[in-house]
């Protein structure tokens, strides 16, 4: 037997970032429906690979759905729901952040039949030179995406150009840490003997994300960052090797 269909419209209400810095921002959700289906789609103010632990949903108080923010990703930012088998009620949205902060998102879904409340009258035309504001059926502004390339691409230059190396602990066996704007990697490192005068240990790839926070696809420009930049400061007349899970110095 197939799930009921409930067809009321789902009205977006109150949503908030709390304990965050005012940069982090709110998700933006759009409610959509279809002849026969409907959606609530979730876009993150950054990436859902960045520090995001559990995403839960719950109707009049009771949890309907937990799972990580990484599983119900659709692509790096996007979260869907398929929200024809959810009853009319009250909707909570939680999703959790290492770093101790949440966004949350409170909704109702009416009952079938029950008209959502209309969006207030667009504004006056603007001047004819200023810029166009395009919206979509409810009236509401979708995601810029030239706005998030930009943004993108603003991220890309600072992890370029404002990373950074520190080191701490003992000479023999202390720890290189990889800094930038949005990481903080942390490499244990240790002196050696012989042809091999040091090592720096790096996650494998099957474990990178999990022990770094970095996505992947950073994994070999983040490692040969390290491997360079210690050779320049520590040891400029030693050559690297780069292996799958170090960096030896020879």
């Amino acid at each position: 037997m197939s799930d009921p269909a409930y067809k009321g419209h789902i009205v977006v209400g109150d949503i908030r970032t709390l304990d965050a810095p005012p940069a982090i921002g709110v998700p933006t959700l759009r409610f959509v429906h279809y002849p026969g289906a409907q959606q609530l789609i979730l876009w993150l103010p950054q990436s859902g690979y960045h520090g995001y632990g559990d995403v839960t949903v719950t109707h009049n108080g009771a949890l309907i759905e937990k799972a990580t923010v990484r599983d119900r990703l659709n692509g790096s930012v996007q979260i869907l729901w398929d929200t024809l088998v959810w009853p009319p009620g009250d909707y909570r949205i939680v999703i959790t952040h290492t770093d101790g902060w949440h966004h949350e998102a409170v909704l109702q879904k009416l009952e079938a039949g029950i008209a959502p409340p209309q969006p207030e009258p667009p504004p006056a035309p603007p001047p004819s030179d200023a810029p166009i504001i395009y919206r979509d059926g409810f009236g509401n502004v979708p995601p810029d995406i030239d706005l998030e390339i930009r943004a993108q691409a603003q991220v890309k230059l600072a992890h370029t150009f404002g990373r950074r190396l520190e080191h701490e602990g003992p000479r023999r066996g202390g720890t290189v840490i990889y800094i930038d704007p949005i990481h903080r990697i942390v490499f244990e490192n240790e002196l050696c003997g012989g042809a091999l005068h040091a090592t720096i240990y790096i996650p494998a790839i099957a474990h990178w994300e999990d022990a770094t926070g970095a996505p992947l696809s950073l994994r070999d420009e983040i490692v040969a960052f390290v491997a360079e930049r210690v050779r320049q400061e520590q040891a400029s007349t030693w050559r690297y090797r780069i292996t799958p899970t170090s960096i030896d110095f020879y």
